[in-house]
């Protein structure tokens, strides 16, 4: 086949697929824009998960009518001048490609005035086709809407997914850059319906409560500022008590620019060792400022990642930052003076997910489900094997493990682990026999989600409704909770978040029924950390006595250590 010229719709076209990957790629290059104009307000509006229509408005600086044919060609920008320019970067934008990008494959139409003008000027263009400009009256600002995103590159447009999961990336990318410029007013309009807004006041804790709302903004303390070698980092990080099971609500900042950096991510996630289990991760903005020269920006079409001149550096700055802040803001934790183990570790406890029918239920109006779509899993030892003796409760260790006596030794429980056992096989009963036992809220709970949460509910709809809830859109991004299972007897809103971050992670189980199950359960639970008395503690342990499989959760943790009379008694010597 020989070597021709591509015409330059194709040219456009191509080029228009480095930048503009879904409708998150074109609101996140046109508010940028609008920063850079200078613009202390931006509404940002879309319909139909942004296929239908995009429009961003903001009060900035305006393009003279004279500019506009301009600004949708390739590589025009105001940022820069020359190719050094490019080592002192530090506006958002500069590459030059976004408008050009966008207008090659959306009905694109943008109305400007500059401030003082009588009049602004529009000029629209058609998949690549731009029409002369027209002067019609606007207030001094820039409004650009797109509409009938991707519709001449069909093969793009199949692969976006639901409306609502692109809202959430949407969503998501105007919460980063609403917490890099708290001092600008956000609105966040999805089909007609206000998704998201801050109020521009200029301080990192308004932006904050307009992000993650007040509740979780209450557990997000701020990062103080510390000179390191030149880098400075600011920001605010949540406690572990707001941890998620994804990172999408972590959020990083160099230079004020919203960057994906695994390496900082990473050297901030280091710095809660000890602090979050295993599969957590902490929600929050971290920002680093150092010199531009020592950042290189150019290095993705989207601007998505940059270089650093000494990575290394810049992670130790964070992790230093994030770590003397959380200490800051923890209680002293002082370390077991004895810590037990077994001399070999216990045999892996597989989960065995089938109810007993024989077993009694709460009797349920609802109709008989169907039958539950697990299998038995088989276990080397008899039920027999896999069941507790009676123990007597003597106490309790750091809030998070109850010491038993038995007749043949010591035993250690997770309370957490153990109450996890226990509401699973709970809610397996149920839904083999009359159904998983709700309770109704008085009021629906309206709960906004993030990008992954509203995949996994809608993935897992079906399964949600068989284990109890029931959750319903609610335009947007955001959901209404009419009823939880019974099991869940403490924060709704933490709970049902938690569930869905484990199961947009992946979840644990063999099917999706078993998934929802396990994650309902565990987060359901009792945590590490909180008190009980000595009656609380005895029905726990009742209740894990009677469990078909008490010896793990069901993540596959171990629920029990115990250590034998020999044992204790080879440790004191007496053997």
């Amino acid at each position: 086949m020989p070597i021709v010229r591509l015409d330059e719709a194709t040219v456009r076209r191509i080029a228009a697929g480095e930048v503009v990957e879904r409708p998150a790629s074109v609101v996140k290059e046109l508010v940028e824009n609008a920063l850079d104009a200078g613009a202390r307000m931006i509404r940002v509006e879309v319909a139909a998960g942004g296929r239908e229509l995009i429009r961003v408005q903001d009060d900035g600086c305006g393009i003279p009518a004279e500019e506009l044919p301009l600004a949708v060609e390739r590589h025009t920008t105001s940022k820069l001048r020359r190719f050094e320019d490019l080592a002192h970067v530090l506006s958002y934008g500069f590459r030059g490609e976004a408008l050009a990008a966008i207008s090659a494959v959306s009905d694109f139409e943008i109305v400007s005035c500059i401030p003082g003008a009588s009049s602004g000027a529009r000029l629209r263009v058609r998949f690549g086709r731009p029409a002369r400009v027209e002067p019609v009256g606007a207030a001094p600002g820039t409004v650009v809407t797109v509409r009938d995103l991707f519709a001449t590159v069909p093969a793009r447009r199949r692969f976006l997914r639901q409306d609502a999961t692109e809202v959430a990336y949407i969503q998501r990318a105007l919460a980063a850059l609403a917490l890099a410029r708290p001092d600008v007013r956000f609105e966040f309009i999805v089909d007609g319906r206000m998704a998201l807004a801050t109020p521009g006041s200029g301080q990192l804790v308004d932006a904050l409560a307009g992000v993650f709302g007040l509740e979780t903004a209450a557990q997000i303390v701020p990062i103080e500022p510390v000179p390191h070698d030149e880098v400075t980092v600011t920001g605010a990080i949540g406690l572990p008590a707001v941890s998620r099971a994804n990172r999408q609500a972590f959020f990083i900042l160099v230079n004020q620019r919203w960057v994906e950096s695994r390496t900082l991510v990473a050297a901030a996630e280091q710095a809660y060792h000890t602090l979050l289990m295993v599969g957590r991760y902490p929600i929050g903005v971290i920002a680093v400022q150092l010199p531009p020269e020592r950042v290189d920006v150019n290095v993705h079409p989207t601007k998505r990642e940059v270089r650093f001149a000494d990575e290394r550096a810049v992670a130790a700055a964070v992790h230093e930052a994030v770590r003397r802040t959380l200490l800051a803001h923890l209680p002293e934790q002082s370390p077991p003076a004895v810590t037990f183990s077994p001399l070999s570790p216990p045999a892996v406890q597989r989960r065995l997910l089938v109810a007993d029918p024989t077993r009694a239920a709460p009797v349920m109006t609802r109709p008989d489900p169907e039958p539950l779509p697990v299998s038995p899993i088989e276990d080397s030892r008899t039920e027999s094997d896999q069941r507790l003796p009676i123990l007597r409760v003597l106490g309790q260790i750091r809030q998070a493990y109850i010491i038993a006596e038995g007749p043949d030794g010591m035993y250690l429980i997770d309370q957490h682990a153990a109450h996890e056992r226990i509401l699973l096989e709970r809610l397996l009963e149920e839904l083999a026999t009359h159904g998983v036992e709700q309770q109704r809220l008085l009021e629906p709970l309206i709960l906004e989600l993030a990008p992954s949460q509203l995949e996994a509910f809608e993935r897992y709809a079906d399964e949600l409704v068989r284990l109890g809830w029931e959750i319903e859109p609610f335009g947007g991004v955001s959901v209404a909770v009419r009823a939880v299972p019974a099991v869940v007897q403490r924060s709704i809103e933490r709970v049902l978040l938690a569930v869905l971050d484990e199961l947009a992670a992946g979840g644990r189980g063999t099917t999706p029924l078993e998934q929802v199950a396990i994650s309902t359960a565990c987060h359901s639970a009792i945590r590490a950390g909180q008190e009980l008395s000595l009656s609380e503690m005895r029905e726990l342990i009742r209740q894990l006595e009677q469990c078909r499989a008490p010896l793990a959760c069901g993540h596959g943790r171990p629920t029990v250590v115990h250590l034998s009379t020999e044992e204790l008694e080879r440790q004191f010597g007496r053997r």
